[in-house]
């Protein structure tokens, strides 16, 4: 029998199991209705689908009892109590099978494309494993919470999806994403309950909402200067662009004491203008401007777009202004990759490992 089907036949006698606590087994339409689904249960033991059997007469009729039931008036309580000491009828506490439950991931697993079913089915196998041996809808609940599989359903696949983002992002170069990626590897590997899988889950992704941002903020300070002087190679010297450039120049020196030669010592940036800025620089480009390596790049926009703008504005280097604030505290500028490579994130109450 297509295990949705069977699901569904099983709630169905579940409800009549219940109208039966209430208004006792002789009822009329109760009677009706248990002996329309013993046969619908017959028809789909001999082969008859989900389609067949939601098109059988008999499936409407059943279904319209069943509506008709929930408005029928229940016994009197002196009479279900007669009809309980005689042993006419149960006294309303027999626990539902284990399908009873087990039935909405019967029905999550076969409406799963073919693809997403794959990747699932060893754990609704399990789960499917665990409804075979229990004895009741009770016992069922309790397996599951004592077995790992709701856990690993969730557990797997994110850590899956971190080494393939992982994977997906080298060529980022981003040490935030690597950091949040790697973490999240090693962190959802070693929780053992779901909350405990949210609750880290939650608080990481926090965490690097901030830091991400951060990073690009970084950069894009931190690079003003080359990115004045790759705006005039890209589309030519005017005033708006000089202007930009001649202010950048005084300001970076002002504001955290550096210079174009202390942009191109700083790590997080020439991990940046290595790996991400210089790659996507055309190779028609770099013929036409006779630089053949990021350092080639480097020097050409220094010399021929940074230089003769700036040659009459003398500023100084200064590392006691080149100060970052990180997660609530200062540290020098120079630190910034060891920082985002390993933050100094805020430890809560209750962690275990920070």
């Amino acid at each position: 029998m297509d295990s949705t089907l069977k699901q569904m036949l099983e709630g169905f006698r579940f409800s009549l199991s219940n109208y039966a606590s209430s208004l006792g087994p002789k009822n009329e339409k109760l009677v009706r209705a248990g002996e329309l689904l013993k046969k619908l249960e017959e028809k789909a033991e001999n082969g008859a689908d989900m389609v067949k059997i939601s098109m059988d007469p008999l499936f409407s009729e059943t279904a319209t009892l069943l509506g008709e039931l929930a408005s029928e008036p229940p016994l009197p309580p002196e009479e279900i109590e007669a009809m309980v000491a005689r042993g006419e009828m149960s006294d309303g506490d027999t626990i539902p099978s284990a399908a009873v439950p087990a039935s909405g991931y019967h029905m999550a697993y076969d409406s799963m494309p073919p693809e997403q079913r794959e990747k699932q089915k060893v754990f609704y196998d399990r789960i499917f494993q665990l409804e075979e041996q229990a004895e009741n809808a009770i016992h069922f609940n309790a397996l599951l919470m004592e077995d790992t599989v709701l856990l690993d359903m969730s557990r797997i696949p994110l850590v899956q999806s971190a080494r393939d983002t992982l994977e997906k992002a080298r060529d980022a170069h981003s040490p935030t994403v690597n950091y949040q990626q790697e973490l999240a590897v090693s962190t959802y590997e070693r929780v053992r309950t779901i909350p405990e899988l949210e609750f880290e889950g939650t608080k990481m992704a926090e965490l690097s909402n901030t830091e991400h941002p951060w990073d690009a903020l970084y950069l894009e300070v931190i690079g003003l200067l080359p990115a004045c002087a790759q705006s005039i190679e890209s589309f030519g010297p005017n005033d708006e662009s000089i202007a930009k450039l001649q202010n950048s120049h005084r300001f970076m020196a002002e504001f955290m004491g550096i210079t174009w030669e202390d942009v191109f010592e700083d790590r997080r940036y020439l991990l940046f203008w290595n790996d991400v800025f210089w790659p996507r620089v055309p190779p028609a480009k770099r013929a036409s401007r006779g630089a053949f390596s990021a350092e080639a790049w480097r020097d050409m926009l220094k010399k021929r777009f940074y230089d003769p703008y700036v040659k009459d504005i003398p500023v100084q280097s200064d590392p006691s202004l080149s100060l970052i604030r990180f997660w609530g505290r200062e540290y020098p500028a120079a630190e910034t990759l060891n920082l985002l490579n390993h933050p100094p994130r805020p430890v809560f109450p209750g962690d275990t490992q920070s």
